[in-house]
């Protein structure tokens, strides 16, 4: 018994040290190839490299790789990077503490992705749908736009949205896995705060549902709110982000969403 715990104890040990010192792809333009055992195949984001791994970069591709320390490295020039080549590619100089633990936070989210959707689909969030806004969100958008994940099973999808200060309930439903509302009903207001679900049931018990929270904000309000992340904003456009690129990150991480 002992032995075979020590074996997975030391296979474990394996696992994490091999993670640890690979590199994640988390954005590529063009096309780029990887040398994966005995054949090369093209890389995509979330792919985690090896020593063993060969990249091989044709023009005008470019590709950002980040490791758990939360470094990035950019590969610009067509050619073949072995592992050690990437590493010498280091990009952002004096990178941020904010860009640092981003970084860091994606690098586990990437290479975890298969374990996290485990744990949240099976133990901690049973069967909630809901994906945007997330928990906690703070939305500046005259337009918002409620999505969620749909079950193979269920053909209706029905929306509860709670305002907070005046305990009105908005209930709608579709058989999509989105639906757009707008703030020119009276039911939003900026710096209201609301309580939203989406569930299978058209009458279900309201006390039993996991709801998500999410504060409707200004556009003045947004870019007060935005300044927080600028050393990681001023970072990510070093990369070559585009704008889009940089708010979508902001909101599906920080959830400050326009």
């Amino acid at each position: 018994m002992e032995k075979s715990f020590t074996l997975i104890l030391i296979g474990l040990l394996s696992l994490v040290s091999t993670a640890q010192d690979s590199l994640c792809v988390f954005k590529i333009d063009g096309n780029a190839l990887a040398k994966f055992d005995t054949s090369n195949k093209p890389i995509k984001k979330g792919d985690v490299l090896a020593e063993k791994n060969t990249v091989y970069l044709t023009s005008p591709s470019k590709v950002t790789l980040i490791n758990s320390k939360g470094e990035a490295f950019k590969l610009t020039n067509a050619g073949t990077y072995h592992y050690n080549d990437i590493l010498r590619n280091e990009y952002i100089e004096n990178q941020k503490s904010l860009t640092s633990k981003y970084f860091k936070m994606i690098w586990k989210e990437l290479t975890n992705k298969d374990a996290e959707k485990a744990i949240i689909g099976g133990v901690f969030r049973g069967d909630v749908l809901m994906e945007f806004p997330k928990d906690s969100a703070y939305v500046a958008s005259n337009k918002l736009t409620l999505k969620w994940k749909t079950e193979n099973d269920s053909t209706e999808y029905f929306i509860f949205i709670k305002n907070i200060k005046t305990d009105q309930i908005l209930k709608l439903a579709t058989n999509g896995s989105e639906i757009s509302v707008y703030k020119d009903q009276r039911f939003f207001e900026d710096g209201d705060e609301f309580q939203w679900t989406v569930l299978t049931s058209e009458f279900p018990n309201l006390k039993n549902a996991v709801f998500f929270d999410f504060k409707l904000i200004s556009k003045n309000d947004y870019k007060t709110y935005s300044e927080a992340y600028s050393d990681l904003i001023q970072d990510l456009e070093a990369l070559g982000l585009t704008d889009l690129e940089i708010e979508n990150t902001i909101c599906q991480t920080y959830g400050l969403c326009k």
